[in-house]
């Protein structure tokens, strides 16, 4: 039977991806999903399902039914003698049988250059996570805290795909204009627009941030 090598101490690197994420505080909330008083959808259309690529970074966006993930490349370096001791060398990979977490890696004068695959669940349909369609868009809704959900916007286009989200100071002013919100409102911005004052925020080209993906498959890459 073949001995796999024993690794010493490597930090994952999920670890620090999964703390960028939670330390970014959104710059707005809204009171409840959006937009209001339209019925939530149960899942994402066939017409949206699908596999995607980043322009922006090469990462690789899956639409199911139910869930939208992204996987991402992630890369890192490590000496040899710092790799943690749960993991087992397996040829040109590092395996830690009690998490499963898997690392490829080519090595150089005692240095290991390593890579994996990051799976990042972006939103999946469920009670704290609620899809509606309106005027062709869909709208993603992500519960933040008990009376606050941070929305992004999403639109299909001959193949091309945008993800929208609410970060440029332009689209700050844009919403307490249009909902009249006081000026001693204070960063994390909440808003609690009707339907028309958010239909005239989505018309004002509100949404500023917005990442685009290209559809390379229509089917949800497994």
């Amino acid at each position: 039977m073949k001995k796999y090598k024993p690794i010493l101490r490597i930090l994952p690197v999920t670890l620090l991806c999964i703390s960028v994420l939670v330390s970014c505080n959104p710059p707005v909330t809204f009171k409840e999903p959006q937009p209001a008083g339209v019925q939530n959808s149960p899942e994402f259309p066939k017409h949206l399902q699908g596999t995607y690529l980043s322009v922006a970074d090469s990462s690789t966006l899956i639409i199911s039914n139910k869930v939208m993930r992204r996987i991402s490349l992630i890369k890192d370096t490590v000496n040899r003698h710092d790799i943690d001791t749960g993991f087992v060398q397996q040829g040109d990979t590092l395996f830690n049988p009690y998490t499963g977490e898997t690392f490829r890696f080519t090595e150089k004068g005692g240095t290991l250059y390593t890579s994996r695959d990051y799976i990042d669940t972006i939103f999946q349909i469920d009670y704290d996570n609620v899809l509606r369609k309106w005027k062709g868009y869909y709208f993603i809704n992500i519960r933040y805290d008990k009376e606050a959900w941070v929305v992004k916007k999403v639109e299909l286009n001959k193949g091309k795909l945008s993800i929208s989200s609410i970060s440029a100071l332009t689209d700050i002013e844009k919403l307490k204009e249009i909902t009249e919100a006081t000026d001693d409102t204070l960063a994390p911005y909440s808003f609690a627009p009707t339907k028309k004052e958010f239909s005239e925020f989505v018309i004002e080209e509100g949404f500023g941030d917005t990442e685009i993906f290209i559809r390379i498959s229509r089917i949800p890459m497994e």
